[in-house]
């Protein structure tokens, strides 16, 4: 049986190879030689050779690829008006090929470097609507808005991200839209209307799909306690805990605004809201859950901290004595001792910096 299913991988493995594309000989040989000169830093003769494999190539995809590369080699080689001239080239002759979004990008740019400043902008804003789903379409996007800003004021891109959402809704890109549009609202100091517009943005663009839902309900956090409302901010953290999962198998979904959410429940409890039990509660709440973190000692330490100002020595024993043990590379843990006179030893011991216990010594 066990010999019969191998057999059946080697025919699928050797029937897919024999349907691989075979490349002309001319072809490999004058981009091998291209890849070979580009590399030495020849970039006029690489761009000879990616022409001579271009004219040899037999798939249009084939062509595509060398031909950027000829225009890529003009680039290095400071040759900007052939570089320009042969991307653009390449963007007429395959306008749907896999190296058109990429071309035009970069015909972009060596307008605005190089050119008419005021005509590159203007590609800029066409080249988002031209290839919304290319990689580089989140970053034209985010450059233009940021010329917007500078040139017209915050008010003026704010109208236009409003006038347009629609179009970027329909195209893909009306995450970062909306995304966008919160912080200049922020920006504005439009505070409310910026929350709510980062709240909008998570409920509309849900994890895992939505790249920004964490960072949209962080900020919004972060506006709820300008605006006087901790509960609430602790509200919308827990709202992007709760997706949480763990992985199963090798790797991890954890996002790097989780552990930082966990974090500023806990802070959020102990100076806005005034509860030191539940702030102890989520400080080892992030040790225990967050394995992963480099926040795992700051809570412990803070825990510590806390427990202390209470008057509960023994709290404060065991977050500083855990915190010696399992994580002793700590620059917190040479100071346990400031904590609970009857922490562990280090080994090897080490001195306690002198700005951990100026810090501990101001809040004490």
């Amino acid at each position: 049986m066990k010999a019969r299913w191998l057999g059946g991988i080697c025919l699928a493995a050797t029937l897919w190879l024999g349907c691989a594309p075979t490349l002309p000989r001319p072809y490999v040989e004058a981009k091998a030689a291209g890849h070979r000169a580009y590399g030495a830093g020849r970039y006029d003769e690489a761009a000879t050779y990616f022409r001579s494999a271009a004219e040899k190539a037999e798939r249009i995809k084939d062509r595509d690829e060398v031909l950027y590369l000829e225009a890529a080699s003009f680039q290095r080689a400071g040759r900007n008006r052939e570089a320009k001239a042969a991307y653009e080239a390449l963007v007429t002759l395959s306008p749907g090929g896999e190296r058109a979004a990429r071309a035009a990008y970069e015909t972009v740019l060596l307008e605005l470097s190089e050119g008419d400043e005021a005509k590159g902008w203007k590609m800029m804003h066409d080249f988002v609507q031209s290839y919304p789903k290319s990689g580089l379409a989140r970053r034209a996007l985010l450059r233009y808005l940021a010329h917007l800003d500078e040139e017209q004021g915050v008010e003026a891109t704010l109208a236009y991200l409003e006038k347009g959402y629609a179009w970027y809704e329909a195209h893909d890109l009306g995450e970062v839209a909306l995304y966008q549009k919160a912080l200049r609202l922020e920006r504005l100091n439009r505070l409310e209307e910026a929350r709510d517009t980062f709240v909008a943005c998570a409920d509309k663009y849900p994890y895992p799909d939505g790249g920004l839902f964490d960072d949209s309900l962080f900020r919004a956090s972060l506006l709820d306690e300008k605006l006087g409302q901790p509960r609430k901010a602790v509200e919308h953290l827990r709202k992007m805990l709760y997706v949480r999962e763990p992985s199963t198998f090798q790797g991890s979904y954890e996002r790097p605004r989780f552990s930082e959410a966990q974090m500023r429940i806990a802070v959020l409890y102990r100076d806005a809201l005034g509860e030191p039990d539940a702030a102890r509660r989520e400080f080892r709440k992030l040790y225990d859950s967050f394995t992963t973190s480099i926040l795992r000692d700051d809570a412990l330490w803070a825990e510590a901290q806390v427990a202390s100002k209470q008057g509960d020595r023994a709290g404060s024993c065991d977050a500083v004595t855990l915190l010696v043990k399992k994580l002793p590379d700590s620059r917190y843990a040479p100071c346990a001792k400031l904590l609970c006179d009857d922490a562990p030893e280090l080994d090897p011991p080490r001195e306690c910096r002198p700005y951990v216990a100026r810090e501990l010594g101001a809040d004490r």
